[in-house]
């Protein structure tokens, strides 16, 4: 079996072993910092990124749902007004169709606004709203939409037999609001929000729908990808891409894997996210629900970045730690090279001239003499046994023998020198400096050089011993160590130099650390001043849409007030006419009474001459009867005639005189009559009169209140513009505390690397990562709810009190 070949260093001279070792000491101490900060800060560069693709989506659903709101609400309160008019059976088509061009011109973003209502409804029963657009006719739906050419808005049809089950009949049936499309009609892909009308009875009669373009929710959220290159996309709730930035696949259903992956892990959760290869890179993945208002359906954003662009920072300072590194390498490289140089340099001459004397040339100058270390010692003492020689060669013959011999006994004292010498300087050179010459010579001389060359090891040793001990402490991110020792010439300036580089590096991370900690406390407070504008932000963002809300009730109360108040003057109207015809016909009245008063006078004058005659019929027949009398027989049939005629005068006159009194009770009546219809025709006038001024006030609130609906449309659409502006700003802010967010984790990771050098005799101390406050959906659902209760219990107090804080 062939032995082993044990793998053996090279010789190296002394300047060699210096620089091997200070190679190898400098490569496994920066190897192991570098690898030690380039695997944390990757690891936590990792973590950061999944924070960063988590926060773009967060903002991204944040931004659609915002967006989304609008056209929810705008739907929810068409439907109630809609429900308010079908209350009233006298309101015409044109009512409707304001409401929906009033809707229509408060949506910039809206395809159309439609009402439709179902063969249930009482509607098809009324006349006026024959051929109308709110019915159905088959599959055509009446849609009003703007032309985005002219500008100019008018009815269309939406009669695609797919788009009215899924926008009408489905939704009808299920008797709840929805959310439906993307469907493809006449070239734009309509997505509709949708809400159901109910009649009195609480029946489902009909549908409002607000319909927008895919193409606007792009434009919105804008049209560049998440930091430059990176993807996203808007998935429904029927997993069809309604935002892609690949236009073909809009409106089409969901196919890619990562796509499917996430779908399915997000049955289950409200966020997914993942890392993979695709296009050659390893993308960073975040999906995240959308729960959409006013509709039980969630849509799922997904956003992607490719992590070279979310490391491109880490990158960046890998290389600059890397470029560091070499440098410091360097840098030490040269100091031990010129170290090596320093040390070797005195000795290798040294050798030489030794070697030159042994041959027996004493002429050689002995080098170094004036140096006041070990090196001068060594000089001092080979001068001396150069001039030993010198004696020697100069000495008679008879002297030479002598010297022979005593050159014979010097040849074996200078082997056995040069066999503990050579260990000694062998050992040194190869680089153990614990060797020391330890033989006893008899010449004193030798003894010294002896001593000279243990010291000179010894002192290398010790100046080489405390360097080491100042490059691992610098190794071990230690910068207090210092070379304490007593050295003179060229260990004096390496002791110096090595101070000096502890020092300055001690200054400069003493300097790092009151910056990081500046920076940070900097950091902190600008993070704590956005995290309070956000949270302000969002308080009004809520207090804003509130508003809005309660200016489109307002907004419909009072077209509805308005619509009242006009049918109120069209009765006023009426009552008005029929209040003059009353009058009209009590002067009529009033004149037949005069008329019948007139009558009972003459019929009266009448009667009393009936009396009178009467009465003259009376005195002849009395005076007949008393001619009968004086006649005797002869007049006794005249007296019977007299005394018939006399009480037929007598009933006559009875029966005038009753006449009479009923005619004088009948003239009474008939003017109480006449006064009683006279009061009834002033208080008739004065009621037309009140009827013609209330007609007028009537008149007045109807104008005065179309002018407030005007007015408070105007005065929505400047909140619904500050809403957009407040959400906007909103986004912003979140974004600004991301990015703030992103900034204080930087500095958390500079603090925690410089917090690793010791540069006053305490131990290196830890970064502890504190936990940010709340942020992202979940925080800002707390921050609305917190608001909205806020707005709820309190009223404007709150948003006032909200104000004065601000």
């Amino acid at each position: 079996m062939p032995a082993k070949t044990k793998f053996k260093l090279p010789s190296l001279k002394l300047r060699g072993s210096i620089i091997l070792a200070a190679a190898a000491i400098f490569t496994v101490a920066i190897g192991a910092s570098l690898y030690y900060v380039v695997s944390s800060n990757r690891a936590q560069d990792l973590a950061q990124a999944d924070e960063v693709v988590g926060g773009l989506a967060e903002t991204q659903a944040e931004s659609i749902k915002t967006f989304l709101t609008g056209f929810a609400v705008a739907a929810d309160s068409t439907a109630r007004t809609a429900e308010a008019l079908l209350a009233n059976h006298d309101t015409s088509p044109t009512t409707y169709g304001t409401i929906v061009t009033k809707q229509l011109a408060s949506l910039p973003g809206a395809l159309g606004v439609y009402m439709m209502f179902s063969p249930d409804s009482a509607l098809y029963a009324r006349p006026t709203f024959a051929g109308s657009h709110f019915l159905i006719s088959g599959n055509h739906v009446g849609i009003l939409a703007e032309n985005k050419a002219d500008g100019t808005v008018g009815y269309g049809s939406l009669d695609s037999p797919a788009g009215f089950d899924s926008w009408f009949t489905g939704p009808l049936k299920a008797g709840v609001a929805a959310i439906s499309g993307p469907d493809s009609i006449e070239g734009k892909l309509y997505t509709s929000f949708t809400n159901i009308i109910k009649d009195p009875s609480g029946k489902a009669v009909g549908m409002s729908g607000v319909a927008f373009d895919s193409a606007v929710l792009a434009a919105k959220l804008g049209s560049e990808p998440p930091m430059g290159n990176g993807f996203m996309g808007i998935i429904n709730q029927r997993n069809v891409w309604v935002l892609n930035p690949d236009p073909k696949l809009i409106g089409t259903e969901v196919s890619e894997p990562w796509a499917l992956e996430a779908l399915k892990a997000m049955a289950s959760s409200e966020t997914f996210s993942s890392t993979g290869e695709a296009a050659g890179q390893t993308w960073k993945m975040n999906a995240r629900k959308v729960d959409l208002p006013g509709a039980d359906a969630a849509w799922t954003v997904v956003v992607a970045v490719p992590q070279s662009t979310l490391l491109a920072d880490s990158e960046a300072q890998l290389l600059n730690l890397l470029i560091g590194g070499v440098v410091i390498f360097a840098l030490g490289l040269l100091a031990f090279a010129w170290l090596g140089t320093a040390i070797a340099k005195p000795i290798s001459r040294m050798t030489g001239v030794m070697r030159k004397i042994a041959d027996g040339d004493y002429s050689v100058e002995v080098p170094f003499g004036a140096m006041r270390n070990e090196i001068g010692d060594m000089s001092k003492a080979v001068e001396v046994f150069r001039a030993n020689g010198l004696k020697v060669a100069e000495m008679t013959e008879a002297d030479a023998a002598r010297i022979i011999r005593d050159q014979q006994a010097r040849s074996a004292m200078m082997a056995e020198l040069q066999k503990a010498f050579g260990q000694v300087v062998d050992a040194a050179v190869a680089g153990d400096f614990s060797r020391r010459v330890e033989t006893e010579f008899p010449d004193a001389e030798l003894n010294a050089i002896a001593g000279s060359i243990n010291n000179l090891v010894a002192t290398v040793d010790r100046g080489l011993g405390e360097t080491g001990e100042v490059l691992a402490a610098l190794a071990d991110t230690n910068l207090t160590k210092r070379m304490e020792g007593q050295y003179e010439g060229a260990f004096a300036r390496l002791r110096d130099d090595t101070n000096a580089v502890g020092d300055k590096l001690s200054h400069i991370v003493g300097q790092l650390k009151e910056t990081s900690r500046s920076l940070k406390t900097a950091t902190g407070e600008i993070l704590s001043g956005a995290n309070d504008l956000s949270e302000r932000t969002t308080k009004q963002a809520a207090t804003i849409e509130e508003t809005s809300a309660a200016m489109e009730q307002l907004s419909t109360t009072v077209l509805q007030n308005a619509e009242r108040a006009r049918e109120a003057s069209e009765v006023a109207s009426t009552v008005t006419r029929t209040a003059e015809e009353g009058g009209q016909v009590m002067g009529d009245a009033n004149a037949a009474m005069e008329r019948i008063t007139q009558s009972s006078a003459k019929i009266s004058n009448i009667i009393g001459l009936i009396d009178d005659i009467a009465f003259q019929t009376n005195l002849l027949a009395l005076n007949a009867s008393v001619e009968a009398a004086r006649a005797g027989d002869a007049g006794k049939g005249f007296a019977v005639v007299a005394v018939e005629v006399r009480r037929l005068a007598q009933s006559a006159a009875s029966a005038s005189s009753e006449v009479k009194a009923l005619i004088e009770q009948s003239g009474t009546e008939v003017k109480t009559g006449s006064k009683l219809v006279a009061d009834a025709a002033a208080r008739l006038v004065a009621m037309l009169e009140a009827a013609r001024s209330s007609n007028l006030l009537m008149d007045g609130i109807a104008r005065d209140s179309r002018e407030q609906a005007s007015a408070i449309e105007e005065v929505n659409t400047a909140v619904r513009q500050l809403d957009e502006m407040t959400q906007h700003n909103a986004a912003l802010v979140e974004e600004t505390n991301a990015a703030i967010e992103q900034t204080d984790g930087q500095v958390n990771e500079l603090d925690r690397i410089v917090d690793i050098f010791t540069i006053s005799g305490a131990a290196p101390q830890r970064v502890v990562q504190v936990a940010p406050p709340a942020r992202g959906i979940k925080g800002l659902q707390e921050r609305v709810k917190k608001a909205a209760s806020s707005y709820l219990s309190q009223g404007n107090a709150a948003i006032d009190k909200d104000w004065a804080e601000f």
